[in-house]
């Protein structure tokens, strides 16, 4: 049947006020937790919601040229332009590798004792030079990962390190306002292990990574809240907007510092 004799289906009339909301937000490319935040709902409410619009609507609901939406108010549609706003914040590229160290070997599997107390003594520290056979590695924690990604980055393009292999060992660092600065991937950051490309760069790094948090680390965390709070101030404005709770802030600069420095054991 040509488009143009296609039945136009009014999105208002078919979907209860719930529906409706959640389909508008979805539709507009939000993910499942931002719409949870903005609306006051629990995620497994949203998914229930967009399985119902799907069942009334149409798997391809979103792609349907002949469904009438209701326009979004002017508050709405400036939050989601908020929300639309590029990251700037660096992550880090990481490689798929087949170390031969001790504790390499240990974490694909491949017991082994030398392995073992290598990853035992790294995992006490935040991070670790490790002499491995004729090499070096670096063990970064989960916590640190996080907070000095923009150093480890530096690191790695400019071969100083390489990305070996995640410490599954060790539990991710994921704190509950972890989503506010990924825009939905909350998986959280796992230790990790690095190989130092140099055998001669070691003290290098080491000395780079003790001189970013004495002159970076607060920029980075001022940078990382500034995001936090833009994207919470644009899901309020939208919570506001539907009558709803607004979502639980992200925590202030000074606690996220304070948590910043105490993971390096930092003074105030």
């Amino acid at each position: 049947m040509d488009a143009s004799c296609r039945k136009i289906v009014d999105a208002r009339l078919e979907l209860a006020q719930l529906e409706l909301r959640v389909a508008l937000l979805a539709r507009e490319g939000l993910k499942r937790w931002e719409i949870a935040a903005a609306l006051g709902i629990q995620i497994g409410t949203v998914k229930s919601q967009l399985e119902r619009v799907a069942d009334k609507l149409g798997p391809d609901w979103k792609e349907k040229k002949n469904i009438v939406w209701p326009e979004l108010d002017e508050e709405v549609l400036s939050a989601l332009k908020t929300l639309r706003e590029g990251d700037n914040l660096v992550a880090i590229e990481e490689e798929d590798s087949v170390p031969e160290e001790a504790a390499i070997l240990h974490l694909k599997g491949v017991a082994n004792k030398t392995g073992s107390n290598y990853l035992h003594q790294a995992r006490a520290l935040q991070w670790r030079l490790l002499l491995l056979g004729d090499g070096r590695a670096l063990h970064v924690g989960a916590a640190a990962r996080f907070w000095i990604k923009p150093a480890l980055s530096f690191l790695s393009e400019n071969k100083y390190i390489r990305f070996l292999n995640s410490d599954v060992g060790d539990e991710p660092y994921r704190p509950w306002w972890l989503p506010y600065t990924t825009g939905g991937r909350a998986r959280g950051t796992r230790a990790a292990f690095y190989k130092i490309i140099d055998a001669s760069a070691g003290e290098y790094v080491c000395n780079y990574l003790q001189f970013w948090l004495e002159d970076e680390l607060e920029d980075y965390v001022t940078r990382l809240y500034s995001r936090m709070k833009q994207r919470w101030q644009a899901l309020s404005r939208i919570a506001r907007s539907a009558g709803r709770t607004v979502p639980v802030p992200p925590p202030s600069l000074a606690e996220l510092l304070q948590e910043a420095r105490q993971v390096f054991g930092l003074g105030e």
